[in-house]
């Protein structure tokens, strides 16, 4: 994270106040791992779920850093001192008052994508476009919250000339958050589904919340809508020219058309996505739309989407020593996600055995059985080998789906390594193998052992 700044500049924009050192004197980088910082570069002490920073400054640190950034009250007299010393209310806040003020630093296009589900898929779709035409910076992985995105922003650099970066949503007021610090020129909004309701309650909440990126762009920022969500099309009349929409329905401006096209302001580009599935298209659509509003041209546009590998967990596909197909999709889950998941599978392998390894969706609040219950029914009428199910949480899924009577066998075990023995040595070329759940379940864990 470079800074190029004085150390008086640092703490003017983190908000604190320079107590030891020479105001003049430089800081290039800035660091939050004692394990990583580099000689001379200040480190900014976060107090995390697990260790205080705080607790870890020592003598050895205030010789190898610059200097230190610190919460007020934090450092007795007879602590160590290093050559600089900024004092701040919350170091947290510090770093996304930092995070702003090296976003504004930049006059370049900035992109903020939000939504229930895709965020981050379109977020990389978005970046393989970009950087047909130029240094991206863009979030890793999905560092998309009050901590991930302003270290994103921080490392941003002068030969970047887009940003793109994704924001998350666990209650009223992130977004608005996120967006205050990021200043996005454009806003993405994917989609709007029953996620974090354990904190949201409602999905109308869940709209509200993602919403706020839209009411805190400029006056001249455009939004990136999906027209085929009930929930986001009702932001369009109000949004008028700015408004940039994508979908089925022959008004929006980047079309989806069959099954492998887009057609990108009345041009037609032909796709041969890796990811696969409608839910795919639609992400790829939501990242055309962007790169459209970013004045970047149909074909640039269709390379970018072609470059791009789905990431770790998400559609990643592992061959498996019988020739079965293994289909990790188990980065996150809720309702929404998990039948698009499901049903995109089911297309994709026509003609194989497919079974299904599907864990807890977790963060549903009191709706969490309700929804489970429903996802069983919904798996009942499917074409499957069989149906794997695992988690606390999925137990009502479970009793749902054999109170349902389907044609394939179904099993349930609260612990994913439970299930191994119903998978090992029973695969073979003519299968495939979906692992779909919330994080917290790990089934990469489970695949890994096949």
């Amino acid at each position: 994270m470079k800074l190029d700044m004085t150390w008086r500049e640092l703490s003017r924009a983190a908000g604190g106040r320079l107590t030891r050192g020479e105001g003049s004197d430089p800081v290039e980088a800035l660091s939050l791992d004692t394990r990583s910082l580099r000689e001379g570069e200040a480190f900014l002490a976060l107090k995390g779920a697990r260790v205080d920073a705080h607790d870890l400054l020592d003598e050895a640190l205030a010789r190898k850093a610059g200097g230190w950034i610190v919460a007020r009250g934090r450092l007795s007299a007879k602590a160590p001192k290093p050559a600089h010393l900024v004092v701040v209310p919350d170091t947290l806040k510090a770093l996304q008052a930092l995070a702003h003020h090296h976003r504004t630093r930049f006059e370049i296009p900035i992109v903020g994508v939000a939504g229930s589900n895709g965020k981050t898929t379109t977020k990389e779709m978005l970046r393989s476009i970009c950087a047909l035409v130029g240094p991206t910076c863009a979030s890793p992985g999905n560092w998309n919250n009050e901590l991930g995105l302003p270290l994103s922003l921080l490392e941003l650099l002068p030969e970047h000339r887009y940003g793109v970066f994704e924001l998350a949503a666990c209650r009223r007021g992130d977004v608005a958050e996120l967006t205050r610090i990021a200043q996005p020129t454009i806003g993405v909004l994917t989609n709007i589904g029953a996620d974090h309701l354990e904190t949201f309650g409602t999905i109308e909440n869940t709209f509200h919340a993602n919403s706020e990126l839209v009411e805190n762009l400029p006056e001249d920022g455009l939004a990136v809508i999906n027209a085929d969500d009930p929930w986001l099309a009702a932001l369009e009349p109000r949004l008028g020219s700015r408004a940039v929409a994508y979908g089925a329905a022959p008004r929006c401006r980047v079309r989806l058309d069959g099954d492998s096209a887009l057609v990108v302001d009345r041009h037609r580009i032909e796709l041969k996505l890796r990811s696969y599935g409608v839910y795919s298209r639609y992400n790829a659509a939501a990242a055309a739309a962007a790169a459209w509003a970013l004045g970047i041209d149909p074909d640039t546009i269709r390379r970018g989407l072609e470059a791009h590998v789905p990431g770790q967990l998400r559609q990643e596909r592992r061959a498996h020593p019988s020739g079965a197909e293994l289909v990790l999709d188990a980065y996150n889950a809720n309702p929404d996600s998990m039948r698009a998941s499901v049903s995109a599978f089911v297309e994709e392998f026509v003609g194989r055995q497919k079974t299904l390894v599907l864990g807890d969706m977790k963060e549903l609040g009191p709706e969490g059985v309700r929804l489970h219950r429903e996802l069983g029914e919904w798996l009942s009428g499917l074409d499957l080998k069989a149906v794997l199910l695992t988690g606390p949480e999925m137990a009502p899924a479970a009793e749902a789906l054999r109170a349902a009577k389907p044609k394939f066998p179904v099993e349930y075990a609260a612990d994913p390594a439970l299930l191994a023995p119903a998978l090992t040595g029973k695969l073979s070329g003519a299968d495939a193998i979906l692992f779909k759940a919330s994080r917290a379940m790990r089934l990469e864990d489970l695949a890994r052992r096949l």
